[in-house]
């Protein structure tokens, strides 16, 4: 065989191994559940930032409904993940997903109700922020 040709099998070869060595279906579903856990961490924040006076119900819901859109995409997730992360996204899922939709309805029974419902909408922001933290923090993105 001739040097060029040795080389060429040797690069097409190593080529072949790097395609190999990529991402398994495990890890990328990891890394979408810790893209999509980012992004609600950082919308949870941003609803708990808010006060009476930089609140708007247009801010609020769309923070809500991007975190139901990070959820959908956890749970699309949830198959292909190792038996320990399905277990602890189960978990966290359970747990969050009751404080998310108490924080919704507060926030669609106060919209209309005054300086108390704004109270009452806060706390339940300040709330979803806490169990947020709680639920998913037992997931592994390290």
């Amino acid at each position: 065989m001739t040097r060029p040709k040795t080389i060429a099998i040797l690069i097409g070869l190593l080529g072949a191994l790097l395609v190999a060595c990529g991402e398994s279906e495990e890890e990328k579903a990891q890394n979408r559940v810790c893209d999509a856990r980012a992004d609600i961490e950082k919308r949870v924040d941003n609803l708990a930032d808010l006060t009476i006076t930089s609140a708007s119900i247009d801010k609020v819901t769309n923070n809500l409904k991007a975190i139901r859109d990070d959820l959908e995409t956890i749970a699309a997730e949830r198959d292909d993940l190792a038996p320990e992360q399905q277990d602890a996204v189960d978990q966290a899922a359970k747990s969050f997903q009751t404080e998310l939709e108490t924080a919704a309805k507060d926030v669609v029974s106060g919209a209309a109700s005054g300086e108390e419902a704004g109270a009452r909408i806060g706390s339940a922001l300040d709330d979803l922020a806490k169990s947020f933290r709680e639920a998913y923090g037992p997931v592994d993105c390290g």
